[in-house]
Parts: structure tokens; sequence; C-alpha cells
């Protein structure tokens, strides 16, 4: 008899053991294992408790079933609250409610091996509300969509025009898009527009902007999507996301482009140790990208970006017809780009230092020029606090002016009005001190990597 509770007791165990490695994780939860396996355990709890002569183990057992009980109805009313409400992400149940500890595994009785329980009210209860989950018209189905329409991006008028240099990556845009749509019976028969085209280069460097661009010039529904769109704990909730995404991208009038950002997230290499959830999701991932391209008439483009092109699954890489290289500004670019940011504040810098700052910056990407700009303009307003000597301008402003000027007042900031004070004008020198502190974001040897890679598998932009 001691034999077969052991027995039972280390079934009990390894039950709860699973249970609560499923528990713990932080995606692609799957409740109804955990469900199962606590019922389970439940179902022996309660046999036990029958027959134990033992007044001590008694009263634990009776203190372990209450608690079981407890999680059993917690976790069923999350499901019918993931099946029937707003929430399509599964939360981990608070951990003084739902998470089963150490403690109840190392308590836990006979786990009742062997017996069948799908017919217990609690499992009947679950699998009626899986059933009426997937049925037509359902709150889920409106949830998806809702999160499918909030990535609708509208508002942004940005041009080809606007976006600085990266004049080659503009140009083989314009070539697979803007052409197919402008000269539609130039592309018939074998001759079809470019549906799947992937945007790769170091961080900063304008993918999103020309993705937006291509929007406005096509005057397209523009889908802007990123992993967190897509990736839901609720188990098989994240393939039904992204069959939604092309579903409805494909419902729409006219031209459509989704945009997935950092698409390396959602597409690494595959293995042998990922989970079964993440293997899925790669799946539904493909088949919507070779659907959406074997489409009588496709409207779908799909436009992908990332950072880090090397950790793409192959299969994904395959299926992109077009890889762009989207460089580093060039000399005449960042040159441009400094230009932009600054031109609403007084500048005194000249020809001859704008040739040298574009210069100096060589390996800036435009959002390190952006951030250096910011720096520079910063420096007028930092030294305001030790100016001690200040002239009056024309329109009663007080602006900084140097000590041995003849008709400076000398008075600290605090004594003069907030509204009559005014900055100097950024120079060269705000420039190079900010450039020692803000440095550029990208290595040489990030570069040989992308110069590399797109020797290999891509097209210079």
């Amino acid at each position: 008899m001691e034999t077969q509770d052991h027995n039972r007791l280390s079934d009990a165990i390894m039950c709860l053991q699973q249970a609560l490695v499923e528990g713990n994780k932080s995606s692609n939860v799957d409740i109804d294992m955990m469900l199962e396996n606590i019922h389970r355990c439940s179902i022996i709890i309660k046999e036990q408790i029958d027959y134990e002569k033992d007044d001590f183990l008694k009263t634990a057992f009776s203190s372990l079933s209450g608690s079981l009980a407890a999680h059993i109805n917690v976790l069923t009313n999350k499901l019918q609250n993931l099946n029937q409400n707003q929430h399509l992400c599964l939360s981990v149940p608070d951990a003084s409610q739902t998470v089963l500890t150490t403690d109840m595994v190392q308590m836990s009785p006979d786990c009742g091996k062997g017996r069948n329980i799908r017919n217990s009210p609690a499992i009947s209860k679950v699998q009626s509300t899986e059933d009426e989950a997937m049925s037509g018209g359902d709150s889920q189905t409106r949830n998806r969509q809702g999160i499918i329409e909030s990535t609708i991006l509208s508002g942004d008028h940005i041009r080809f025009d606007d976006v600085i240099g990266l004049k080659e990556s503009k140009r083989s845009l314009y070539d697979a898009i803007i052409m197919p749509l402008m000269f539609p019976h130039l592309f018939s028969g074998g001759r079809r527009p470019w549906q799947r085209i992937l945007l790769f280069g170091p961080p900063g460097t304008g993918k999103s902007h020309l993705a937006k661009a291509v929007s406005t010039e096509v005057k397209a529904t523009f889908y802007c999507v990123s992993s967190t769109d897509l990736m839901s704990s609720w188990v098989g909730e994240s393939e039904k996301l992204i069959k939604e995404l092309f579903h409805h991208a494909n419902s729409q009038d006219g031209q459509t482009i989704i945009f997935i950002d950092e698409i390396d997230s959602l597409c690494r290499h595959r293995s042998s140790r990922e989970d079964e959830g993440t293997r899925r999701i790669k799946t539904e991932l493909l088949i919507q990208m070779d659907g959406a391209l074997q489409c009588a008439n496709p409207k779908i483009l799909l436009l992908c970006a990332t950072n880090c092109p090397w950790d793409l699954d192959t299969a994904f890489l395959r299926r992109f017809q077009k890889r762009i290289y989207i460089p580093l500004p060039d000399y005449q670019s960042r040159l441009d780009m400094l230009k932009l940011h600054i031109k609403e504040n007084p500048v005194n810098i000249s020809t001859e230092e704008w040739s040298t700052l574009a210069t100096q910056t060589d390996g800036y990407s435009g959002s390190d020029l952006s951030t250096l700009t910011l720096g520079a303009l910063l420096q007028p307003i930092r030294d305001l606090q030790t100016t001690i000597k200040w002239e009056i301008t024309q329109d009663g402003k007080w602006k900084p002016c140097e000590g041995t000027h003849s008709k400076g007042i000398r008075a600290r900031i605090s004594e003069i009005p907030p509204e009559k004070i005014c900055a100097r004008a950024v120079n060269l020198q705000d420039f190079l001190t900010c450039m020692k502190s803000h440095r550029p974001t990208v290595s040489k040897a990030e570069l040989y990597r992308f110069e590399e890679f797109t020797t290999s598998f891509g097209q210079t932009g």
C-alpha cells in the first residue's frame, strides 16, 4: 500500500511540475494543459482523503484540495474572460491567487494517472467556451479586427522628395512600386511588380520614412505593424492575428501596404529548440506571404525593415523578391540633414564651416545627426546660465555679449525678465563640443557586416 501511495504521489508531483513550468512562461501559455493537470491532481487528492488514516496528512491533503479547487476556478474564469471579453493576451494569474508554488508541488498527492477526466464539469465548460470562441462573428474576431485597424496610419504626407539622400534606394522603390501603378498595362504576363521588399541597413537611416513615403506616393492604405501587434501569449492567437492582418488588407479598396518594422523579431532562424508556438507563428506568416503573391490581382505590398538581416531565416529571406540596402548618409546628405534640423534657429556658420562639419560627421546616421543638432542647439541655452554681460537689441531683448563689449550691461540671468532673454546664434564650436559626447552609434565592424550581406544577398541602395 505504501508503494502504491508513493507512486501516486510521484505522479502528482510530476503533474503539478508540468503545470508550474507552463504557468511560469512569459508567452504561449497553454492554459488548457495547466487546467487539466491541476484538475487531474484534484480528483486523486479527494480520493486520497477518503482512505487516509493519518490525521496530519489528511489535514494537509484537505488544505491542498481546497487550494487546487481555487486554482481550477480562477483558471476556468480566465478562459471564459479571454474567450468572451476584450482581452486577447493571456496574463499569467496573480501569484497570490493562482500561481503554483514549489511547496504545492512537493505536497502534491496522486494525480490519478490514466483516468479519463475529459468529461469532468470543469473541462466540459472549458471546451464549450472554446467552441463558442471558434464561431464566426464572436468578440474575439471583432477584437482582432480592432487591433489590426489600429495599425493603419493616416495623416502622414511624407513624399520621396522629403527623404534626404538615398537616391538609389528611392529609384529602386519607384521602379518596383510606382511604375506598375502608373503604367499597369506594361506589367502583364510574366512581367509583374515586386510584392515583397526588404529594407535593411544600420538603425536610423530612414527605412521607416521611406516606407511612409511609398504609401503617400501610391495613395495606399498603410499598415504599420510591429511584433507587439502580432504576438500574443494566448495559444493560437498570434496566428489568427497574422491571418486577420492579410485578410483585412486584402478587403480594402485600392492598393494596401503592410509595413512590418523589425521583422527579424518574428522571422529569426528556426531551430529545434524553439517552442511549438513560435514555429507555428513563422509557418503562418510564410503561408500568408505566399498567398498574398499568388492572388490573380495582387493588391498587397509587403514592405519590411530590419537592422539585422543576417538573423532572418533563409525561408523568409528567399521570399523577399527585392532586398535593398539603406546605407548611412553620404557627405551631401549629411550637410542637407544638418541644415534641415537647424533651419528654424539662428545660425552663425559659414559655408566653409558647414563643409568642415559635414566632413567630420562621417559615419553618423540620420538619427545620430538629429541628436547631435539638438545638443548643439542646447549649447547657447546652457551658456545663458553663466553669462554676466548683456546687450540690449533694438526690439528690447537681452542678448549675451563678450565681456569686452563697451556697451554691455552686467547682470545675472535671474535679474532679467525671462521674456526679455534671447539666446545667441549657434556656431561651429557648439557642434564640435557636442561631437565629443555624441559619437556615431554604428561601428565600422557593423558596416562591414552590412556590406558583406549586401554583396551576398542584397542590392546596394
